[in-house]
């Protein structure tokens, strides 16, 4: 027993605890947790735009298909399809982010539902839940892959967003350009890249909430969003040599 209490008390046993906690933990930067927050914040309210727009087709009353203590059925007026749901998800996505930063900033590990559901788990949550309870209400269908495509690739593209954000040099997934080697070149096209496409997934997930389709433009704003670091860093290190 002794000797497993001296091990554990060895600097390279505490370093190894420290970056068991920040990895698992979920710790990220100050900037990139803001931005994190911001990001989330509007996938969550995104759905609001599908329900203003098919507010007509909602029923002011809809089902639930859920029972009540009293028996009855626990049917949602038509606001709060709309407006709580996706704003319920906007207060969880709220607290969980404070629960993240509050661990992290004492250095102890979150509870397994805050890791699970991490930064990413209500705004998921909320852009397919949330959105596909206003279409089937609506009598639309729910999984038409016109509106699913855009919305699952937008969350794609914010999620690389954010790895790209604090993306370190080994990491497996990284714009690996022979023109951006230097540590400050490193960072800079990959801070453009995670601003660049978390602003262009929740354009993409607006965009399929106000429309209800993908179109090729869409496709085009992605390809677009994805080839724009590479032209950031290839003229940047123009400047640079010049």
């Amino acid at each position: 027993m002794s000797n497993r209490k001296a091990i554990a008390k060895t600097p390279d046993a505490g370093q190894l605890e420290i970056e068991s906690v920040k990895l698992f933990g979920k710790h990220v930067s100050r900037e990139k947790g803001r931005a994190l927050l911001a990001a989330t914040m509007l996938a969550c309210a995104l759905p609001m735009l599908l329900g203003i727009r098919l507010w007509d087709q909602i029923p002011e009353i809809v089902p639930s298909c859920l029972t009540g203590v009293d028996g009855q059925d626990d049917s949602l007026p038509r606001w709060v399809v709309v407006f709580g749901m996706p704003g319920l998800m906007c207060v969880l996505n709220l607290i969980a982010h404070m629960q993240l930063l509050i661990h992290q900033k004492r250095m102890t590990m979150p509870p397994r539902a805050s890791r699970l559901l991490g930064r990413w788990g209500f705004p998921v949550i909320s852009v397919l839940f949330c959105s596909g309870l206003m279409k089937e209400s609506a009598g639309a269908e729910v999984l038409a892959l016109d509106f699913v495509t855009p919305c699952v690739l937008g969350l794609a593209l914010m999620l690389l967003g954010a790895h790209m954000l604090d993306c370190p040099r080994d990491a497996r997934v990284a714009l690996r350009l022979s023109f951006c080697q230097d540590p400050e070149a490193w960072k800079a096209v990959h801070t453009f890249a995670g601003y660049l496409w978390l602003s262009v997934g929740l354009l993409v997930i607006a965009g399929a909430m106000i429309t209800a389709t993908s179109t090729a433009a869409t496709a085009l704003v992605i390809l677009a969003a994805l080839a724009a670091p590479v032209l950031y860093a290839y003229f940047s290190a123009g400047r640079r040599t010049n």
